[in-house]
């Protein structure tokens, strides 16, 4: 079975953004701050998260050509990942956050959990014409991430990361004040 994958903040951070959701409606109140710092929490935290994600690997042997031109057989792996359908918003890959989550699903296909990174899912997702996003543990916790949203997370932080970048590189520039001098 796949390593488990520790997640109570993330999940718990997924709780507080809905009750504060909950709250904002029921309150009829129109400042989004609570929101706005719940999601943050939510983003940073799947930013930071692996998830177990169920794929079939098989071994496809191909006949490949070297720079000698000698030919020789190769194996080269390939995954088919599980897809969840919703009626409304599309195909989606789903990850877990642990084993028991995976198990909810029901499959009939002997898929094997693969650890992966949120930026390699993101990439799988982005490469994968037929899907709009992926899905946390789509039985209970349900939280979609599409393509959409993906593509403002990797705009941000390439935004983030070129100004650390120009901040860096201003505080490493001298700081040099000339002034005019008399000339004798």
């Amino acid at each position: 079975m796949a390593e488990e994958i520790k997640s109570e903040e993330l999940l718990q951070a997924v709780a507080d953004m809905r009750e504060a959701y909950k709250a904002m409606r029921e309150s009829g109140s129109d400042d989004p701050t609570a929101i706005n710092e719940a999601n943050t929490k939510v983003i940073n935290l799947t930013l930071h998260s692996n998830f177990l994600v169920p794929a079939i690997i098989s071994s496809n042997t191909q006949l490949v050509q070297d720079k000698e031109n000698h030919l020789k057989f190769e194996d080269k792996p390939q995954a088919r990942f599980m897809l969840v359908k919703h009626s409304q918003n599309g195909t989606f890959i789903p990850v877990f956050t642990d084993a028991a989550e995976f198990e909810k699903v029901p499959h009939e296909e002997d898929f094997k959990l693969v650890n992966m990174k949120f930026s390699d899912v993101a990439t799988l997702t982005e490469q994968t014409p037929t899907v709009n996003g992926f899905v946390i543990n789509p039985m209970t916790t349900n939280l979609p991430y599409t393509k959409e949203m993906l593509a403002g997370i990797k705009q941000t932080l390439i935004e983030a990361r070129d100004r650390k970048l120009k901040e860096q590189q201003n505080a490493a520039a001298p700081n040099i004040t000339v002034t005019p001098g008399e000339s004798k």
